[in-house]
């Protein structure tokens, strides 16, 4: 018994010294024994561990179903466990990946034992995906980087290179790797400056930087390359990275190239932007171009229409050369050459001696006569049609690049260019001249608007852009530049603003007679559009027409007037006929006669005074002339002295006919008992200053009523002299007779010099 106790503790002695977590389980599975590294590993005491059941271990973080599976397997089939992985997450100690080994073991006392063996790789599982990702991400980065990376072994074969290495120098990893770095490829490695790289410099130094090696690689040509290299010890590895700088160096002569070439458009644009002359533009360009280049002469031709000269009017050279500014017969550059310029080709030409363009011996003759040896030509082509040629001439032969013949076809084109410019302006300002010198010198008034619309579309109103002087003499207005035309007559006819506006979205032009009641004025206008722009700009031409229009209507009036008065006339003279013959006491002849001649002397006054300053008593009389021996018995005149307008004369004396005759035929006239008053005056009305006064009374004449109708007398008497007047007429139908009354503003009737003095 004390030896098997001995034994017992050697055991147990041995097993808590074991480095890997044990647990020692009875064949019901509960603990008899655990280890320091298990209670350790897994953050448990002995007492939670000891006489428990193994799933019931750490709150029964130990019922893992595999490795119930795989006990009770060693429980019924007296098996054993050999390495199998089992991943779980513990609550202390989080997650776990175990190697489990277990046995079932047979001890003296004849109970046996499964002794369960439990490796931790969880942090070795992490390395080695660690290690797994880094080589991943060292594997992209290499590939992902620019420069071509080429990776050998001590002994100088190949370890590896990335995608630019093979993508730069052709050939894939099976013909490359595991190769002695100089035998790749046709043996374009195998250069005594990278022997001397690999065997001498990076042996001693362990790296170099930027070393250069130029080589010629069969089907790419020459290379210009900077190789860096590094000995990874640890590794025993060389790395070279090789930038292949060719392309650089092309990229930096082109940069420098545009950059040339930026500074000369910059140059052109500076020198021509000022000039309006063409010859000017032509002389500054070649300066530019020929300084630049560094030539002996340059010049820009203009070809003529047929196509068949150039003309050069000012060219520029060195001093040394001849100039060329004269005409050229293009055929004399040789067949070949003009056909490539009408093609717009750009002609390089670096020794007209061996140019076979040039060879030919007019060819030759022609340009030797004027010492060029080398000439760059860039044709311009417009519509189809060679236009113009700049060229740069040579006395020796040299040669040309790419960039400054893209230099020459740029100045072609900035040069046309601004020479068109230039002609274009100048075309504008003999334009603009011409049409200042008729806008300016024009009797009709011409003006240009802006019409305004609102968000849909209908005209609002128009703003002044531009008048010329007439304008202001005809309507009187002044600085109307940027201002509306309701600012400038708030009662503007919404006709002007209706035509301006229609005109503007249609550009169909219209003529129009138009009133502008704010100005008294009538318009013949020309309504135009001048420009199709967002915002279009429409022209106005018209002529005050209101004289005109005036004179027309009054000739109609007076063509009315005429035909009424003849009637009129007529029936005053049957009248006359009939009182004279009605009067047995006096003789008809004689009587009659000297009413008409009354009459006649009526309308002497007014031909005589030629309708201007007709005195009013002597127009009231000329009215009344053949009842003139009736004043003063039958007829009263009442009012002072006053002399009225030729407008006013006019309309009075319609007036006082259409009355008198009316009193003659159906009035107070009529009869031999009837009187007529008649009363003038100025008088001042409360708020309204001076106001002319007339008035016409009959009295113990015939019973009057108003006509059935109104015939062109009652529109004379009451409307026309109202309207006309701007006054206020009455005409009554009273029992006792007709009485007509008439007021308005003393200025709408008297002579200016006249209303002065009745004002006072």
């Amino acid at each position: 018994m004390s030896t098997e106790t001995d034994i017992s503790a050697y055991a147990s002695s041995i097993l808590e010294t074991v480095g890997l977590p044990l647990l020692a389980l009875d064949p019901q599975l509960t603990v008899e024994f655990v280890n320091k590294a298990f209670l350790s590993q897994f953050q448990v005491t002995r007492e939670e561990t000891i006489s428990r059941p193994v799933y019931e271990l750490c709150d029964g973080q130990w019922d893992i179903p595999e490795l119930r599976r795989l006990l009770e397997q060693i429980v019924e089939r007296d098996s054993t466990i050999e390495d199998c992985r089992v991943e779980h997450v513990f609550e202390r100690v989080g997650r776990r990946i175990m190697r489990l080994n277990a046995k079932r073991i047979r001890r003296p006392d004849e109970k046996d034992c499964i002794l369960l063996a439990i490796s931790d790789e969880s942090e070795c599982e992490r390395l080695r995906h660690e290690l797994e990702g880094r080589i991943e991400f060292s594997e992209k980065l290499i590939d992902s980087v620019r420069e071509a990376l080429l990776v050998l072994h001590a002994d100088l074969t190949v370890h590896s290179a990335n995608r630019p290495f093979y993508q730069l120098f052709g050939g894939d990893p099976k013909e490359t790797e595991g190769r002695l770095v100089y035998e790749l490829g046709d043996g374009p490695w195998d250069t005594p400056e990278l022997r001397l790289l690999l065997e001498d410099i990076l042996p001693r130094r362990q790296s170099f930087d930027d070393y250069q090696i130029e080589h010629v690689f069969q089907g790419l040509g020459p290379r210009v390359m900077l190789v860096n290299g590094r000995r990874l010890d640890q590794l025993n590895l060389i790395v070279l990275a090789i930038s292949d700088t060719m392309e650089q160096l092309t990229c930096e002569v082109n940069r420098r190239d545009r950059e040339v070439r930026q500074n000369l458009l910059i140059d052109l644009n500076d020198r021509l932007r000022p000039l309006t002359d063409p010859v000017a533009i032509q002389a500054a360009a070649s300066e530019v171009l020929g300084r630049h280049l560094k030539a002996t002469q340059a010049a820009y031709a203009e070809i003529d229409e047929t196509g068949d000269y150039a003309t050069v009017q000012h060219d520029w050279n060195d001093g040394a050369a001849p100039s060329n500014a004269v005409r050229h017969r293009l055929e004399s550059w040789g067949e070949a050459l003009f056909a490539d310029l009408k093609r717009g080709r750009t002609i390089v030409v670096s020794d007209v001696r061996n140019d076979p363009r040039t060879a030919a011996p007019e060819t030759l003759r022609s340009f030797e006569s004027r010492s060029i040896s080398a000439f760059l030509a860039a044709p311009l082509v417009k519509d189809d049609r060679l236009v113009a040629v700049v060229t740069v001439h040579s006395r020796r032969p040299r040669t040309w690049s790419a960039a400054q013949a893209a230099v020459a076809e740029d100045v072609a084109e900035r040069t046309w260019s601004a020479i068109e410019r230039a002609r274009a302006e100048e075309a504008l300002r003999d334009s603009e001249s011409r049409y200042r010198l008729l806008f300016e010198s024009i009797d009709e008034s011409f003006t240009v608007v802006e019409p305004l619309y609102d968000e849909e579309g209908h005209a609002l109103d128009y703003r002044f852009l531009e008048v010329n002087p007439a304008f202001v003499a005809i309507t009187g207005l002044k600085n109307v530049e940027g201002r509306s035309g309701r600012e400038l007559a708030p009662s503007l006819e919404k006709d002007w603003i209706d035509t301006i506006g229609r005109v503007g979205v249609s550009g169909n032009a219209e003529r129009v007679v138009r009133r502008a009641r704010a100005l008294g004025k009538i318009y013949d206008a020309f309504v135009f559009r001048i420009e199709e722009a967002e915002s279009p700009r429409v022209a106005v031409l018209s002529r005050d027409v209101t004289e005109r229009v005036r004179a027309e209507e009054q000739r109609a009036l007076l063509m009315r007037e005429l035909n009424h008065r003849s009637k009129n006339m007529l029936s005053i003279v049957l009248a006359i006929a009939r009182a004279t013959a009605g009067n047995p006491g006096r003789d008809f002849e004689e009587t009659f006669q000297e009413r008409i001649l009354s009459l006649a002397a009526n309308q002497d006054l007014l031909v005589a005074s030629d309708w201007q300053g007709v005195p009013l008593s002597d127009l009231v009389r000329s009215q009344l002339a053949h009842l003139e021996d009736l004043i003063d018995h039958r007829i009263t005149l009442k009012g002072p002295p006053l002399t009225i307008s030729a407008a006013a004369s006019q309309s009075f004396s319609m007036a006082l006919h259409e009355l008198a005759t009316n009193a003659v035929k159906y009035g107070a006239l009529s009869t031999s008992d009837g009187r007529v008053d008649i009363e003038w005056g100025v008088h001042k009305h409360d708020g309204e200053g001076r106001r002319f006064t007339m008035s016409w009374r009959e009295t113990e004449g015939p019973t009057v009523a108003p006509p059935a109708r109104s015939g062109f007398g009652s529109t004379v008497i009451r409307d026309m002299i109202r309207l006309n007047l701007r006054g206020d007429a009455r005409l009554q139908y009273d029992s006792a007779g007709i009485v007509w009354d008439f007021n308005c503003p003393i200025e709408n009737v008297l002579e200016a010099t006249e209303a002065s003095r009745a004002e006072k």
